[in-house]
């Protein structure tokens, strides 16, 4: 499939230029423990955005991704990483941080404790199109599991929002995972009419004859 600039980058950049660290004579960066989050929530939300448009694939491929190709490319591509994905990443009781920690020790080959790893990482310093180009794969990942498995994603999600311990929460910012202070709980219904507001509006903004197929 041809690819174009979609929502997918669009967001990334927009959260990236929100979250980047901008020293005084030196080059902007992200801190790896911003990415983790950063990471984490657009695998979600394009989970959340695939399961809603999953009967409108190659108009949502093209939108959210940048996707073009033949009728039906979109759905392929889509059900062969999905089943990918539940083969060797994610389980029944996957949370999206989860995903995004396996697919990263997989990448640099750490086999060691997930915590320490953390605590020595979290504020190594990454460049931003490096940040994007990682955000841009998550947010791929989360689109195709959440068009074909869509019970996944709500699984997922519900297993991510539940109430964390306040010392778990407390260490996590400590090794800094960019959250707020406080745990912020919110319904997956209320997140799923939020982003897709979000996406509706980009979409009409930006790709209208889209936007008319997906707005149904």
């Amino acid at each position: 499939m041809e690819n174009i600039f979609g929502y997918a980058r669009v967001l990334a950049r927009i959260r990236i230029e929100q979250l980047l660290n901008k020293p005084f004579l030196r080059k902007p960066y992200l801190k790896f423990g911003q990415c983790y989050v950063l990471w984490s929530y657009l695998f979600q939300t394009a989970g959340i955005l695939g399961a809603i448009h999953s009967t409108n694939l190659d108009a949502f491929g093209h939108a959210f991704l940048g996707a073009q190709g033949p009728s039906g490319a979109v759905k392929k591509f889509f059900t062969e990483l999905a089943d990918l994905l539940l083969k060797d990443s994610i389980s029944d009781s996957t949370i999206f941080s989860d995903y995004i920690r396996v697919e990263i020790f997989k990448r640099l080959g750490y086999t060691g404790d997930a915590h320490s790893f953390l605590l020595k990482q979290g504020r190594m310093k990454l460049r931003p199109d490096t940040a994007e180009e990682q955000a841009y794969q998550f947010s791929e990942a989360g689109a195709a599991l959440g068009a074909i498995y869509p019970y996944i994603i709500r699984n997922m999600f519900e297993l991510t929002h539940k109430t964390v311990p306040k010392e778990n929460w407390e260490r996590a910012r400590a090794v800094g995972l960019n959250i707020p202070p406080e745990q912020e709980l919110t319904s997956y219904e209320e997140t799923e009419k939020g982003e897709n507001e979000l996406f509706m509006a980009y979409c009409c903004e930006c790709c209208p004859e889209l936007y008319s197929i997906l707005n149904k």
